[in-house]
């Protein structure tokens, strides 16, 4: 990997860089994915490029350009996809929330029982909650005020990351409701082929999951698999889309009234 070479191409395709920073980060995200840098080095060098970028780019120095960093990207995939959301869709009445943080909430304490299943325990014959494996948790609010969850997004860098484990809480949670679906990074190229050449992971994942969405740029998209470009200003559009859709459906009568996570709080930014 010559990190000057991907750095240098990167700052080709963010003539714009600074405008908006998550957009920046997924841009410079889909340069390190095309040229296949090793999964353990795919964030470090997202950052180390934005980094130096920002410094370039006259927006600031090292501590500022860390500090935009951690607010783009929150260091980790996870972060940036739920940051990404909120960036598009807050505006609509659709809100991102980290899986873990909902569950310490009070006012998200009847959801948190909803997506608790119930484990019942043979050999003491106790039942128990088992909270879902979902990073993040999307929300939206009816007429009435009631916050009502729609979809939940498990986030995985790869295969190893996963397992089976995402298709087990898709099934699991499918009489709820709930829209469970991957968001992979797929540095494994498990999805990449499609139809006949498709991996075993992919081709269950088409049969059980709500959706995988993934930004390796090389996807092969179908109905069920879709590509997260974010080279493009819109390459966020599947994911956009399938949440509006989803929250049509599970939240009939929502209102689409501006919102963030600070409704979990019983207030918000927006009023």
């Amino acid at each position: 990997m010559d990190f000057e070479i991907i750095y240098q191409k990167a700052k080709r395709d963010l003539q714009s860089f600074g405008n908006k920073p998550i957009n920046d980060v997924g841009r410079i995200l889909n340069t390190v994915q095309l040229e296949e840098v090793p999964e353990r080095k795919v964030m470090e060098t997202t950052q180390k490029i934005y980094i130096r970028l920002y410094q370039e780019k006259g927006r600031g120095n090292l501590n500022q350009a860390r500090q935009s960093w951690v607010a783009a990207s929150g260091n980790n995939f996870e972060i940036f996809i739920r940051n990404i959301i909120n960036e598009n869709l807050n505006n609509e009445g659709i809100v991102a929330v980290k899986g873990d943080h909902l569950r310490k909430k009070p006012r998200a304490q009847e959801i948190v029982r909803f997506l608790t299943l119930d484990a019942r325990r043979r050999c003491v014959q106790t039942t128990t909650g088992v909270w879902p494996d979902s990073d993040i948790v999307v929300l939206s609010k009816e007429q009435g005020g009631r916050l009502k969850v729609f979809a939940l997004l498990n986030c995985k860098t790869s295969d190893h990351a996963r397992n089976d484990a995402v298709l087990f809480w898709a099934l699991a949670l499918r009489n709820n409701n709930i829209k469970y679906c991957l968001v992979t990074q797929d540095l494994d190229k498990k999805f990449v082929k499609g139809d006949n050449e498709a991996s075993s992971l992919r081709k269950k994942s088409e049969a059980y999951l709500d959706r995988v969405f993934s930004t390796h740029p090389s996807t092969t998209e179908c109905s069920q698999v879709k590509k997260l470009d974010f080279s493009r200003t819109d390459g966020g559009k599947p994911l956009f889309s399938d949440l509006r859709i989803w929250r049509q459906e599970v939240v009939p009568n929502f209102t689409d009234e501006p919102i963030d996570e600070g409704v979990l709080e019983g207030k918000t930014l927006f009023g």
